[in-house]
């Protein structure tokens, strides 16, 4: 199994964190709030050979187009530093884009060709704001789409359409954004119609909804399970993360675990005066699955299962 990552397509990624964001220069979220502004490489290179020390060695950057995606520094961080890194062509929750983004206006067929070219080809540094496109030799090696609180939001129906017939025709997985973790199974219902299976989703946000037998309705189904909200106690201890990795593992589902940390603030990175970190997770987190008897699990939602759920499949 191969994994396209910036620097090329990998056989192995290791320790992989499945949902981070390391690069965010402009576009929504950046302009009406300072905090989302991530643009110091040298700042990036601390965090990430801090949590290679614990062993990271490959992270998915969830930056979607329209966000300040940045391809040359996701490529310079990885040559500093070794890091595997997954990037990511697509689309955030649709309200973020204005009423003339062409995500409104364009044909299936038109965005579908757009996202492959960044699969194939390579992606735009100005994250196909256009008009022009300058194409960087870095590659996108998954397809994200996001869902509202609840609904799809504006036009997120006719997305899938194009996200989908995109990761048919290059073999790269889809990555979600779910709302408070809510829209799994209609997101699931809506690629499957598409012809993606549900073992080629990654679902993320999902442990924002803290119900086991709806996690595990999706597991069930093959999806994978992002877990990326560990260390940030405001939206729930991490208790509660430990107790729902547990009874996946005792249904048998820990083969659908993936985690990471969605630190998508300057506010979140201790190089920047924050915390908690990209090393939260394997010095605090990890450890307290091992303890509660779950060291394999976490073991396999670190390196087997992203390696599978990441990997080309055409």
């Amino acid at each position: 199994m191969t994994v396209r990552t910036v620097l090329g397509d990998v056989e192995e990624l290791g320790i992989t964190y499945a949902h981070e964001h390391l690069f965010m220069t402009g576009g929504w979220p950046v302009r009406n709030e300072p905090d989302y502004r991530l643009d110091s490489l040298d700042a990036a290179v601390v965090e990430v050979t801090e949590a290679q020390r614990l062993g990271l060695s490959a992270v998915v950057e969830m930056t979607p187009l329209g966000f300040g995606r940045s391809p040359s520094l996701m490529k310079e961080l990885a040559e500093r530093t070794g890091l595997h890194v997954i990037a990511v062509t697509g689309f955030h929750k649709s309200g973020y884009y204005s009423d003339a983004h062409w995500m409104h206006r364009y044909s299936v067929d038109e965005i579908t060709e757009l996202l492959v070219a960044e699969i194939d080809q390579g992606m735009d540094e100005y994250g196909l704001v256009g008009p022009l496109v300058r194409r960087s030799s870095a590659r996108a090696g998954a397809i994200k789409i996001a869902t509202s609180y609840h609904s799809f939001g504006r036009g997120v129906a006719r997305l899938v359409g194009a996200v989908a017939a995109a990761a048919r025709r290059t073999g790269v997985p889809v990555v979600t954004h779910c709302d408070k973790g809510t829209m799994g199974h209609e997101l699931l219902d809506a690629l499957a119609s598409e012809g993606v299976a549900a073992d080629r989703v990654v679902l993320g946000h999902i442990d924002h909804n803290p119900d086991a037998g709806y996690l595990a309705s999706l597991a069930e189904r093959g999806a994978y399970l992002a877990f990326d909200r560990p260390g940030r106690v405001k939206y729930g201890p991490d208790s509660a993360i430990v107790t729902l990795v547990a009874e996946l593992a005792e249904r048998e589902l820990g083969d659908r675990v993936l985690f990471g940390m969605d630190l998508a603030r300057r506010s979140y990175w201790p190089s920047l005066g924050g915390g908690p970190g990209l090393t939260y997770l394997l010095e605090r987190f990890v450890p307290r699955l091992e303890a509660a008897g779950l060291g394999e699990v976490a073991k396999a939602a670190l390196i087997g299962n992203p390696r599978a759920a990441f990997a080309l499949r055409r």
